[in-house]
Parts: C-alpha cells; structure tokens; sequence
C-alpha cells in the first residue's frame, strides 16, 4: 500500500482491498455471505469514476490516519472532504448522472468509509457522514391485480403468445406471485418444494438478508412448476439471464396491449428531468416493465388484498423498518386513497 505521508494513503489503493475483501468473502454481509456480483460490480464502477477524477484532478485522493488529536488537523480534514464531495457530485451530475444514481455512488463511498473504520480500525474520523444526495422515493411501477389476473387466467392470450413468450409469462407470474429477487427467483431448485397434505411451499433462504422465507404457493403456481418439472433440471423454473428476461418481458406487457403513455421521470439535483427513449420518444407502461417488476407486483398485490405488513414483509425479506418496504405501503395507500375518492364521487352522480 503506497504512502503519501507518514499520516496518509491513496484512497484509491485502498478501494482496491476493499473490492478484494469483498470479493473473497472477507468483508461478509451482515448474515456472514459473501457480497454479491452486482454489489461488487457497482463498487467497481465507483472505483473507476474515483480513478477517472483523479485523473482530471491531476492529484491523488487521500485519506488521513488522524493519530493526532489536533483540532486544526481535523477541521483540514472536514473541509477537505467537505470540497470532495462539492466537487465530486459537481463532475457526476456534469456527466449527466440522475440524483439515484449519485446517491447510489455516495453512498457506496460511504459503505467503504466505514469499511475503513469498522473492518480495518483506521482512525480516519467520520467525515464521511456529511455526504448527503436529496434521494427522491420514486413510486414503484407495478401491475395492477387485475392485469395479474388476465396473465394467469386468460386461456387465449397464453395461446396466441410464442413458446418463447409463454416461457416468460411463466416465470413472470410465478415471479409476481413470491416476490423474489430475480436473483433468487433463477437459483430456486427442486429441492426448495416442500409438499404436505394441506399445502405446497416454496422455502428457501434468500441471498441478501440471509432470511429464512416459507412462502405457500397458489394452484397456479404449482400448475407453472408441474409444467417444467422434466424441462429444468435440478432448477425449479427455466433460467434466463437478467437481459433476456427483461427484453422478454417488455415484448409480452406490451403483446397484451399495456402500452398506454406513462412518462419515465428522474431528477437531477432536485429537479425533476422527463427522460425519453433512445428514439427520442415518451415512456410506455411496457417499456417500464422489468424482472424487478415482479418482486413490485407480488409486494404490492399482497398488500392491497388485506395480508397483513408483517406477514408480507417476512415473504419479501425486508427487515423491519425497511424504507424500501414502506414505499409499496405507500403506493397501496395511494391506489386506495383513489379508490374511496371514486366511490364518493359516484355517490353523488
């Protein structure tokens, strides 16, 4: 590891052992796996955008060990970071990056930051807690119950669709049905069915929180698995990569006509930006649409038949007091806000 002075490092060299660890399992999850590909990928990219900086900076980043108590040496430090982050977020949103993605790229700097402090006890002082992105909680788009149920249940669609495109409905369904990470959705094997007299299961651990999920599992569903029972292998469902699937999807939402104007917003240091196509056009509601549409659907579809918060948050993984969760109990909130509205208004037509 290179020095700049007796009280400094690169903060680069050190972004590189923090990926190392990551990657051979020394730095673990809170549940003790190993991080996962995308997270490592992500810290990559932000390894590369620091290099990239540094190299328009023409001037190393650094991190000071504060072994000295000096209340000068530690106001140069704050406001040392204090410009970094001015600076960094200035040169991202230069490149056009949206706040979610900034906010994503903080807060993996903030992730190493406390790598530092926590995994390898340097004493570098928790400036990194100033850095702070307005992160805007863009409501999910999900399918409605009844777009779910003409996607199970109409007999002729299925038929009209491509053998390539049933297979995606498939998985699609049985996807907004558990609310799986499309992660966990492709690694579930035969062995995670567990079949009593009353009910068949889906249990499996899942690979973010490590939490033990009992899902049970509707006819359908089990229709979906009997179907490829000869056809997969030791795996539960057909296995396509994360493109396929969502290219496949985008092609079956809008095979069943869902394709009505929905603008895709973002915003960029609070203001809000309409982001068009490649093609230069406005968002469709199928163009939306994503593996992660399904983890979406199945959350949000519990919630609005009535299944309790905490019953749906143990089937989706999410910790108590999650944000994440809470977002789709708003949505929910939303959607039947809306719908009491409507049954007000025709009481007085």
């Amino acid at each position: 590891m290179t020095n700049t002075s007796s009280q400094q490092q690169l903060l680069c060299s050190l972004f590189k052992k923090f990926i190392e660890d990551c990657k051979s399992g020394r730095r673990p999850t809170l549940a003790g796996k190993k991080i996962s590909k995308g997270a490592i990928t992500q810290y990559e990219i932000v390894h590369r955008l620091l290099l990239e900086y540094e190299s328009i900076q023409l001037a190393p980043l650094r991190i000071t060990i504060l072994n000295s108590k000096s209340s000068r040496l530690i106001q140069t430090e704050k406001n040392y970071w204090k410009r970094f982050f001015k600076n960094f977020t200035n040169w991202l949103y230069q490149k056009k990056y949206n706040d979610i993605y900034v906010a994503a790229i903080i807060k993996t700097i903030r992730t190493f930051f406390n790598y530092l402090i926590k995994d390898k006890c340097l004493n570098i002082g928790t400036f990194h807690l100033q850095f702070r992105i307005p992160n805007h909680n863009l409501i999910p788009i999900v399918l409605e119950p009844n777009q779910l149920k003409h996607l199970i249940t109409n007999i002729e669609f299925h038929k009209s669709l491509s053998l390539k495109l049933r297979r995606t409905k498939d998985i699609f369904v049985f996807g907004c049905t558990v609310g799986l990470r499309y992660s966990d959705l492709m690694s579930l094997r035969k062995t995670n069915i567990q079949e009593t007299e009353e009910m068949v299961y889906l249990i499996l651990n899942t690979s973010k929180t490590g939490s033990t999920v009992k899902i049970p599992l509707p006819k359908y569903a089990i229709e979906i698995i009997k179907k490829y029972r000869n056809k997969t292998g030791k795996f539960l469902l057909p296995r396509l990569s994360n493109t396929n699937i969502n290219l496949n999807i985008k092609e079956l939402i809008e095979k069943a006509g869902w394709t009505y104007s929905l603008p895709k917003i973002r915003y960029r240091q609070g203001k809000s930006i309409t982001v068009k196509t490649k093609e230069g056009k406005d968002f469709r509601f199928c163009d939306h649409i994503t593996a992660h549409t399904m983890r979406r659907t199945a959350i949000t579809t519990l919630l609005l038949l009535g299944v309790d918060e905490n019953i749906v948050r143990t089937i989706s993984g999410h910790a108590p007091g999650s944000k994440e969760f809470y977002k789709y109990v708003a949505l929910v909130q939303n959607h039947l806000n809306k719908q009491v509205i409507n049954a007000y208004e025709k009481m007085v037509l």
